[in-house]
C-alpha cells in the first residue's frame, strides 16, 4: 500500500502557518520586551493544537485568530515568574560572556533552557488539559516521559544558544517550526502521563479522539 504523500495545498498552507505565526508571534514578543511572551506563546500553542489534532483550517485568518486568542490569554501572566527567572539566567549569560565565565555561562544556559521547557509544559498543560495547571503536576508531567522532555529541553537549550539580535530575521521567519516542535513533544509526554493515571476526563478524551490516545 502506498503512502499518501502531502499534496501542494497541505504544503503551502504549512509554509503560510510558519510564516504568519512566526511574524506574529515572535513579533509581538519583542514588541512588548517580553511581557506578553506567555500570552503570545499560548496564543500559538492554541494554533498548533488544531495543527496537532489534524483540524487545522487554511481558510482561518491565522492573524486574527492570533490576537484574539492573545487578548483571552492574558490571565498566563499568572506564570510570569517562570519567565522572570528565564530573563535573569539570560542576563547571568550576557555577563559571564564579558568577564571570560564561559563555562558558568553554559550551566547558566542550561538552567535557563529547563526554565523554558517548563514554560513549554505549563503552556501545553493549559491548551489540552487544565485551564491554570499547578507547578507540581506540571513537573510530574514533564518528567514521566524522559525523553520528551529531553527533546524539549534540548530544543530550548539550541533557542537559548542561538538567541541574538542577529538572528531575529531568521525567528521571525521560521520560529514558528521549534514553537510546534516543542509543543506536539510536550503533548506527548503529558497525554501520555494523564492516559497513563486514568486522568483523562471525557472532554479531553473527546476533544483529543481516541484514535490518537490510543497511539501514545
Amino acid at each position: 500500500m502506498k503512502k499518501k504523500r502531502p499534496d501542494l495545498t497541505c504544503i503551502t498552507s504549512m509554509i503560510h502557518l510558519v510564516a504568519v505565526l512566526s511574524v506574529v508571534c515572535v513579533g509581538t514578543m519583542v514588541l512588548t520586551l517580553g511581557v506578553l511572551a506567555l500570552p503570545a506563546l499560548t496564543s500559538a500553542f492554541m494554533i498548533g493544537k488544531d495543527v496537532i489534532l489534524r483540524r487545522f483550517d487554511v481558510y482561518d485568518s491565522l492573524t486574527k485568530r492570533f490576537f484574539r486568542q492573545l487578548t483571552e490569554e492574558l490571565r498566563m501572566l499568572r506564570y510570569l515568574p517562570l519567565q522572570l527567572i528565564a530573563v535573569l539566567q539570560a542576563v547571568g549569560i550576557f555577563a559571564c560572556g564579558k568577564v571570560g565565565l564561559g563555562m558558568i555561562g553554559y550551566v547558566l544556559a542550561a538552567s535557563m533552557a529547563f526554565f523554558l521547557t517548563l514554560m513549554v509544559y505549563t503552556v501545553t498543560y493549559h491548551v489540552f488539559c487544565k485551564p491554570l495547571p499547578s507547578m507540581p503536576e506540571v513537573l510530574i508531567a514533564m518528567f514521566y516521559k524522559l525523553q520528551n522532555l529531553l527533546a524539549v529541553w534540548a530544543l530550548m537549550l539550541l533557542v537559548s544558544l542561538l538567541c541574538s539580535i542577529k538572528l531575529l530575521a531568521a525567528a521571525m521567519l521560521l520560529g514558528a517550526i521549534p514553537i510546534l516542535l516543542a509543543e506536539t513533544a510536550a503533548f506527548i509526554g503529558i497525554v501520555s502521563f494523564r492516559k497513563a493515571g486514568g486522568k483523562l476526563t471525557e472532554a479531553e478524551t473527546a476533544d483529543i479522539g481516541d484514535a490518537l490516545i490510543e497511539k501514545l
